[in-house]
Order: C-alpha cells, then sequence, then structure tokens
C-alpha cells in the first residue's frame, strides 16, 4: 500500500518535473514503484513509506545516491537529500516517458520501442535467458529493438520471454541449449547466424549454476557441474561466436563474471575456481585481438543481485540458502550490459558492495578466514534444510522470474551482517593506515 502522505493514489502514474541544476528523474511513479518505462519490468526505485530508494548508478557503476536513499516524498513533492524540492505531476496513460516523440513507436498492447536506437536490430544472442539476468537483459535489449537469439535449457520458460520481448516490439528466437553441450552451443551459434542474415552483434555469456557446501561434502559431480557451466560454458559461448566475429571484424562478447571472481566465496569452491578462471579467459581473449579493433570483450562484475538463483542453487549444507545483504535490482545488470554494447569496456562492476569487497581482498590481512568465518556463521544460523542438486542438472521446478523477491521482506539487519561489515570497513582503514606507515617509515 502507498504511504496517503505522499499525495499518490493506487494505479496512478506520477512523473517528477524538471528542474536545472536538480538531479533529472526520466521514469514514473506507479503504486509505490519507480520505473523508467511504460513495460512495467524496470523498476529501479521504490517507497518505504515517505522515503524513495534508487538503485540509480553513474558513469562509473557506482551508487548516485548513499544507501540508495534518493529522498522523502510528501504531498506529491520529492525533496532530495540534497535539499532540493521537485514536484510530482499526475500523468496520462498515453504520456510519452523520456523519449520524443520521433524515437517511440506505439504498439496495440500499449508497449512503446526506441527505432532511433544504436542497437536497432542488431543480432543479440543471451545464454541462460530464462531468469534472472538474462531474462531482465532479454527485456533491455528488446526495448531497443534489438533482435534476440534466447538460450537455455528450460523451453517453456523461454517460450514466455519470447512473448515478453515480442510485446516490447523485438523479434526474438528460442533455441533449447544447454551450455554443457559444445553441440548445442555449435547449433545455437548456427541458428543465430541464420537468424541475423549470417551476422552475430552481440553475444553475451550468462548461463550459471551454484553449489553451496563444505568443499568434501559437495558431491564431485556438483563441483564439475559448475565449472562445466560457469567457466566452460563461457569458453564454448566465445569459441562459436569468434569466427563470427573474426570474419565481420567487429562483435562483443559480454561475460557475466561476479564478485566472486575477484573474491573467493568459501562453500562454493567449484563457482569461485569458475568465476577466478573467467578472468583470465577474458584477459586472454583481449591479447589475441590485436589487428581487430572493433572486436571487444566486456566483463561485469555484478555484486549479490535479487534472483532466484540461491533458490534454485544446489545446496549440500544442511541449511536453508538465504543471499547475504546487501541485494541489489538485477535490471542494473540488464542496463550494464545495454551500456556496453553501446560503449564497450573491459571492465564494470555493479554494486558498490562489490567494489569495497575487492578493495578489502587485496587490502586486509586474512581476508579469506574472515570470508568464512562469517559464510559458516550466517550457513549454520539459518533453519536446516535437505540437501538438494537444485538446478545442476535440469532446469528448476521453481517460478521462473527475474527477481528472487528476497529484497521484499522486511528485516532489520542482523547481527552477521552488521558484524561483517564492521569488520569489514575497520579492515580496510587499518590496513590503508598501516600501508600509510609504511611508506613514511620503509
Amino acid at each position: 500500500m502507498i504511504d496517503s502522505s505522499t499525495g499518490m493514489k493506487q494505479g496512478e502514474r506520477y512523473v517528477v518535473e524538471k528542474l536545472e541544476n536538480a538531479q533529472d528523474f526520466a521514469g514514473f511513479f506507479l503504486d509505490g514503484k519507480y520505473f523508467l518505462g511504460p513495460e512495467l519490468t524496470t523498476s529501479v526505485g521504490w517507497l518505504e513509506g515517505q522515503q524513495f530508494l534508487y538503485d540509480k548508478l553513474d558513469s562509473a557503476g557506482e551508487p548516485v545516491f548513499p544507501d540508495r536513499v534518493a529522498g522523502t516524498i510528501e504531498d506529491l513533492t520529492l525533496t532530495l537529500i540534497d535539499g532540493a524540492r521537485l514536484k510530482l505531476n499526475k500523468m496520462q496513460y498515453n504520456d510519452r516517458v523520456g523519449l520524443p516523440s520521433s524515437e517511440v513507436i506505439e504498439h496495440s498492447d500499449g508497449y512503446k520501442k526506441n527505432r532511433t536506437s544504436a542497437l536497432n536490430n542488431i543480432l543479440v544472442v543471451i545464454t541462460g535467458a530464462s531468469g534472472g539476468i538474462g531474462r531482465a537483459a532479454a527485456h533491455a535489449f528488446a526495448r531497443k529493438g534489438s533482435r534476440l537469439v534466447l538460450g537455455a535449457r528450460d523451453e517453456v520458460a523461454l517460450a514466455e520471454v519470447v512473448e515478453e520481448c515480442a510485446a516490447r516490439g523485438a523479434t526474438a528466437l528460442a533455441v533449447q541449449t544447454d551450455v554443457t553441450s559444445s553441440e548445442q552451443m555449435r547449433a545455437l551459434a548456427e541458428k543465430a547466424a541464420a537468424f541475423g542474415s549470417g551476422c552475430i552483434d552481440i553475444w553475451i555469456n550468462n548461463a550459471g549454476v551454484g553449489a553451496v557446501g563444505s568443499f568434501e561434502e559437495t558431491p564431485l559431480e556438483a563441483h564439475e557441474q559448475v565449472v562445466q557451466t560457469d567457466l566452460l560454458g563461457y569458453l564454448r559461448g566465445a569459441y562459436v561466436a569468434w569466427p563470427y566475429f573474426k570474419a565481420q571484424k567487429r562483435g562483443t562478447l559480454i561475460n557475466t563474471l561476479s564478485l566472486g571472481s575477484w573474491v573467493a566465496q568459501p562453500y562454493a569452491a567449484a563457482y569461485s575456481a569458475s568465476k577466478y578462471g573467467l578472468r583470465g579467459l577474458s584477459e586472454a581473449l583481449r591479447g589475441e585481438l590485436n589487428g581487430y579493433p572493433h572486436i571487444h570483450v566486456c566483463d561485469i562484475y555484478p555484486a549479490v543481485m535479487d534472483t532466484p538463483g540461491f533458490r534454485d542453487a544446489g545446496n549440500f549444507t544442511g541449511h536453508a540458502l538465504k543471499p547475504p545483504p546487501p541485494l541489489y535490482d538485477p535490471h542494473l545488470v540488464a542496463q550494464a550490459m545495454v551500456a556496453c554494447a553501446l560503449r564497450p569496456r573491459p571492465s564494470t562492476t555493479v554494486g558498490g558492495a562489490a567494489t569495497m569487497a575487492r578493495l578489502a581482498h587485496f587490502l586486509v590481512p586474512g581476508f579469506p578466514l574472515l570470508s568464512g568465518w562469517l559464510a559458516r556463521f550466517g550457513i549454520q544460523r539459518s533453519p536446516q534444510s535437505e540437501s538438494s542438486p537444485g538446478n545442476l542438472f535440469k532446469s528448476p521446478s521453481g517460478d521462473r522470474r527475474i527477481e528472487g523477491k528476497w529484497r521484499a521482506a522486511k528485516h532489520r539487519p542482523s547481527l552477521l551482517a552488521a558484524s561483517g561489515a564492521a569488520l569489514l570497513i575497520g579492515g580496510c582503514l587499518y590496513a590503508l593506515i598501516r600501508h600509510g606507515r609504511q611508506e613514511r617509515h620503509p
């Protein structure tokens, strides 16, 4: 329910007025959420009472608003944290949001498509497109008018995503694909090229699985499946896309890595090995691109995202799994992918927590032991649960969606999270002070 003191009503849309030298808000509010586009799947902000929380990132991938708090809303007035006051105005459903009329195509179902986007009609392949980040990426590129080839194991979920992309004005092709199969990956590339008139413009490696548990209690087959999917699946994707890129002398490979590519995840050894290995794969591929200035390899490093990943992961801990805070909106990763497609860059971090953890890993003595202690403590405090291979060897049985809905639960920060944050910040300060002293007294 919307807090009545905000002045907003259920079912009504509200846009924020534009003022010179004030933060720009190009989207709109609807039912307590803030959307960037009319398709109602790109919620990047929400209300908690009168407080407006907004997951907006700057060009460096860092949060624009500390702790995501943009300001407060009262009587249809948004007061930003810097004191600026912006009026909220009720909008009609046929009003255009964020684009001039020359750049909008109106569809019979009410969706709008940006026909002048640089990504219009380019061919984009996305693996792991049936849920989570991959599904969000499919929606994001569909809104840009891209032609999409979507790969995943779940044929039913893929059909749903194809319909969702079509509703956004894009043409999409579903290809049931298991990235652990070289034959199926070759077939995915061949069908994508045929769909793209012989060309593949962008290939997004995104399919992933996880297995959580102590190293020796996690079955060897589970470790192997994680590496087959999260490392070799990406290698296969690059391998089948590379000949098309070389023949075209252009193309962009986007790899979804993670915070785990810099900071090893105790009790997820195979996942950590895979994500560390992906950094080496990307760097090696970049080293072979002399003479190919228009072929790019882009790595995206998300923090912990609010996806169904923890629900669907292989769980060999004996306890229920829950993602550690802070959690971020997976649509932010999709936005980063679109940004890399438009302006390729080797590395993009999504979520300030990922940057801080990476810094702590290099600066804090004994960080792996600290991380392991926190992970073990958190797991043991969770309710007991039976072990399960999850989605390691087959598609998950749960509802396929973008968000895991972990953020929907209102919980006070746990002792674990508070202790971890304090140790992390304190360790960073200690390391920086110690480093400064060593420089002054060599």
